[in-house]
């Protein structure tokens, strides 16, 4: 090849050469198809730290040694698989695929697969929703409800067709009859089983039931993971009705087990714990019939003994005679109140009957009439009673009418006298000559009439009365 990646004979320069420069671009998908093709997955074991988990639901984090750290990405397709949640610090293994992110020229590892160092994911992940769960107060023991000592209603969850449903139902049949039990069929295993157990729980529990069981026989871990599921813990929390679960073997605690009201062991064992065996009723009511009588009869033997001595008593000897006293005088105060009931009733009886003539329509009329006639005579009363006031009165106006004509000043003017005031000044009634004079206008009232005058002079008291004599 000659100098500047020419090859001989003018062929084709190569790429990377001087002539056929790679872009940034091609370089990185170089690089990324070397590592993905020379490497191919590995596991890789480090410590997570700055993950982050996208709106889009992908994950984005690093992997630590300690010494060296290289990025990751786990996609949205990928980490649906993963039952935990990584977090920061988490020791896991990483099934990846090296690459190069063309973009950015950037080294990284494609997750797609994740396990924690030291635990199962499955553990783990139970154990990080038991948490989150258990902080929310969902496990608290004062929501724990008491369970109904006598339940008439029972509703169970659980598959049609597993042996759970018929160690229930034996098991109820042997201990108790009457009761009414409502069969709600739910999966219980599989990917379908959460939703239905769900649906189931609800379902029940609009019935208004006693109680509910949820149960499901035994099997491997991994067969109970439907009781672990986060819809179905908060199903049973949620339920008005008291659940009770009883999920695998008495070594198996599910999630669901520490939201319920009451966890038993298996299923038979919470249909034992819900009902209580009719033989087992009748012997504590027969036990409490026993302690009853016996208690009845030592207090009869322990009165016996306080009147054992005063059965010689003098007063006993009288006893009968002031008992038969008693009796006659209860009886004589039976008579006097039947006596009195029916005097009583007598008196209401004849109201009731005066009612009822005085409502009826014969009655109502009568009564009508009498108050007519007495309207009519209290009208003719009143008449004569104001004829006679208004006489009276008329009579004691004309009185005080004359009394009043023969005070009036009308009255002495009519006699030939006058009344004499200053003119222009009606109140000022002139009665002294003295303080009149000459050139004063006066006005001089009549009986008809009245005329003005100027004073000329004042005449003396006997010159005035002289000419009037």
């Amino acid at each position: 090849m000659r100098p500047g990646g020419v090859p001989p004979g003018g062929e084709t320069p190569l790429p990377g050469s001087r002539l056929a420069p790679l872009t940034v671009t091609q370089l990185n998908e170089l690089a990324d198809a070397q590592l993905r093709e020379g490497i191919g997955p590995v596991w890789v074991a480090g410590e997570i730290v700055r993950f982050v988990a996208h709106a889009s639901g992908h994950w984005y984090f690093t992997l630590t040694d300690g010494r060296g750290a290289v990025s990751c990405a786990m996609f949205r397709r990928e980490n649906l698989r993963v039952r935990f949640t990584p977090a920061d610090g988490l020791e896991v293994l990483a099934l990846a695929l090296p690459s190069v992110y063309a973009v950015q020229g950037r080294f990284q590892l494609a997750v797609s697969a994740l396990e924690p160092v030291g635990a199962g994911s499955a553990a783990l992940a139970f154990e990080q929703l038991k948490a989150r769960l258990a902080a929310e107060g969902l496990f608290d023991a004062e929501r724990k409800r008491p369970l109904p000592p006598f339940p008439r209603a029972i509703g169970v969850v659980t598959s049609a067709d597993g042996a759970a449903l018929r160690d229930v139902l034996r098991v109820l049949a042997r201990r108790v009859s009457g009761t009414r039990v409502v069969i709600v069929p739910a999966t219980v295993q599989g990917a379908r089983a959460p939703e239905e157990i769900v649906a189931g729980l609800a379902a029940a529990d609009r019935l208004r039931l006693d109680l509910l069981l949820l149960v499901r026989g035994g099997g491997a871990r991994e067969d109970l993971a439907a009781f672990d599921d986060e819809r179905v813990v908060r199903a049973v929390a949620g339920c008005r009705t008291p659940v009770v679960t009883g999920v695998g073997h008495e070594i198996d605690t599910t999630l669901a087990d520490y939201a319920a009201d009451l966890r038993a062991p298996t299923p038979s064992a919470a249909a034992e714990l819900v009902v209580r065996a009719e033989a087992e009723l009748a012997a504590r009511v027969g036990a409490a019939a026993a302690r009853l009588a016996q208690a009845a009869r030592r207090r009869i033997d322990r009165a016996r003994a306080r009147l054992a001595p005063l059965a010689g008593a003098r007063a006993l000897g009288a006893l009968p005679l002031a008992l038969s006293r008693l009796a006659a005088h209860a009886a004589d105060l039976e008579r006097r109140l039947e006596g009195a009931q029916r005097a009583v009733l007598e008196r209401r009886r004849r109201a009731l009957a005066a009612l009822a003539g005085r409502l009826s329509p014969e009655g109502q009329r009568a009564r009508l009439a009498a108050r007519r006639h007495r309207l009519a005579a209290g009208r003719a009363a009143l008449g004569v009673a104001a004829a006679r006031q208004l006489a009276v009165g008329r009579s004691r106006c004309a009185a005080l009418a004359g009394r009043l004509h023969a005070l009036s000043p009308l009255a002495v003017l009519a006699r030939g006298y006058a009344l004499v005031t200053r003119e222009g000044q009606p109140a000022a009634v002139v009665r002294d000559a003295a303080t009149l004079a000459p050139g004063d206008r006066l006005a001089i009232r009549l009986e008809r009439g009245a005329f003005a005058a100027i004073v000329d002079r004042a005449l003396g008291e006997e010159a005035a009365g002289g000419s009037i004599g």
